[in-house]
């Protein structure tokens, strides 16, 4: 069974590499592959024109398959001929080519500045009014709503009024303007309901559509301003149609909380990208991790402290172990004791003239009383010396390096930047990323968001402030 388990799976490999080499056989045979570089001088001497080039007797009336990315940005070129497959990215911008269909292109496609772009764009323009009109016939950006995107697009309306860049319809003329659409409605449909052409309804339609027209041109509505589907930095992004002065603008919206958000992932952004290298070294200074400045000024007086004992202390410095205080004290006391008996020795011996008459009694009661005295002064002066003698222990208690570390990291603390560049250090090393972004939202303002201009406005709707920015 093993056996034939092996023969199996070697059988299913080797149908697995005949099918491989019967798909490339297939390939080949109903392909003509060329090189991108081939194929691009053969268009160049063809004029450009890629159904001209096809019908050449080199193709054998074959499908082209481009071996690479197919590079032709900026020619004449109208068409691809009878290209249909192009093993890699395609770059036709500004070109005059309008159709790639049928073709497969395994790679990107940039296709800027060509027919196919202009198609897209007004396919896109054309969904936009539809949506746009669907609104505004459903009033769904009515305030009263309360619509988040709504208000936003209101607060976008109100400023571009506010600036000049649009013209609002007075109420009298919106009225006007919705009575002839209402009008224009009910003649639409009784045209399309008769059965024979009416000339008069007819012309009244018309006169009644060039008249909306004529309103509509004059000015715009919040339905004008279309919600996109990307944000910018977490605000909401809308961009203007058929408003001549701003057609095509782009704005990012929202409230300060959000614009408060957005700034700082700006920032931040913005940080990422130029590099702390991008600031003044003043600026950079005042948003110093001084935290972890502080950890590598404990962490080398910590090891040099231990290393160098001698560096860092006098013999000042050290005290005398609670076994050697201890000894110090007995030996005081014991001093002390021995003054006592001395002074009442020398008392006694300075009692023996009245005490004694017998010259050589006196003379050897005295020696004898000199003696014990002499015996005291020796024993206090062991007892001195060995006080005197006691030196402290020079290895520093871990309290002792405890202290010494934290006065000398304080005192790298007073100016750290200072410090760190005293060290050979690099103060960009120890920047508060965090902080210097929202430092950066407090020094240039909210303005960084706007793209376009740097600046912004504000407008209030519904008892909300929001903040525009344009983006484009």
């Amino acid at each position: 069974m093993k056996d034939m388990t092996k023969i199996t799976e070697e059988g299913k490999k080797l149908i697995k590499v005949l099918r491989t080499i019967l798909v490339e056989q297939t390939e080949e045979e109903e392909y003509y592959k060329i090189s991108p570089q081939e194929f691009e001088e053969l268009m160049k001497l063809s004029g450009y024109h890629g159904k001209g080039l096809s019908k050449i007797k080199k193709f054998q009336g074959k499908p082209i398959w481009i071996t690479g990315d197919l590079d032709l940005s900026n020619t004449p070129t109208d068409s691809l001929g009878s290209v249909k497959y192009i093993d890699g990215k395609l770059d036709i911008r500004n070109t005059n080519i309008s159709d790639l269909s049928g073709i497969t292109i395994k790679s990107y496609t940039w296709d800027s500045g060509t027919p196919i772009e202009k198609k897209r764009i007004l396919e896109l323009l054309r969904k936009q009014r539809q949506e746009a009109d669907y609104r505004r016939q459903n009033n769904e950006w009515n305030i009263e709503d309360g619509d988040t995107v709504g208000l936003k697009a209101h607060a976008l309306f109100k400023h571009l009024v506010n600036s000049g860049d649009v013209t609002e319809l007075n109420d009298e003329e919106k009225e006007e303007l919705k009575q002839k659409k209402s009008e224009l409605q009910v003649l639409g449909k009784q045209y399309d309901d008769s059965e024979e052409h009416d000339e008069d309804l007819y012309n009244r339609i018309s006169d009644l559509e060039s008249e909306v027209e004529e309103i509509e041109s004059k000015a715009a509505d919040v339905y004008n301003i279309i919600p996109m589907k990307y944000s910018n930095y977490g605000l909401t992004t809308f961009e203007t149609i058929d408003i001549d002065d701003t057609e095509k603008h782009e704005y990012a919206v929202g409230d300060e909380e959000e614009t408060d958000e957005a700034a700082y992932e700006y920032a931040k952004n913005y940080i990422d990208e130029v590099g702390i290298e991008g600031f003044r070294q003043h600026f950079i200074e005042q948003y110093l991790d001084e935290d972890s400045i502080r950890d590598y000024f404990e962490e080398y007086y910590n090891d040099d402290v231990r290393e160098n004992p001698e560096i860092y202390f006098s013999t000042d410095d050290f005290q005398l172990s609670d076994e050697q205080k201890e000894r110090v004290e007995e030996l005081e006391e014991y001093i002390e004791k021995i003054n006592g008996i001395k002074s009442r020795i020398e008392e006694k011996q300075g009692n023996l003239e009245q005490e004694i008459e017998d010259p050589d009694e006196y003379s050897r009661q005295y020696d004898l009383l000199q003696n014990k005295i002499d015996a005291c002064e020796t024993q206090i002066e062991n007892a001195q010396e060995e006080i005197d003698n006691m030196e402290p222990d020079e290895n520093p208690s871990e309290e002792m390096i405890s202290e010494k570390v934290d006065e000398m990291v304080e005192d790298k603390m007073r100016d750290p930047a200072d410090s760190l560049t005293e060290f050979g250090g690099d103060i960009k090393d120890y920047v508060d990323l965090d902080g210097l972004a929202r430092g950066l939202v407090e020094s240039d303002g909210y303005g960084i968001i706007g793209s376009y201009d740097g600046s912004y406005d504000t407008e209030d709707v519904d008892g909300v402030t929001y903040y525009i920015f344009r983006i484009n």
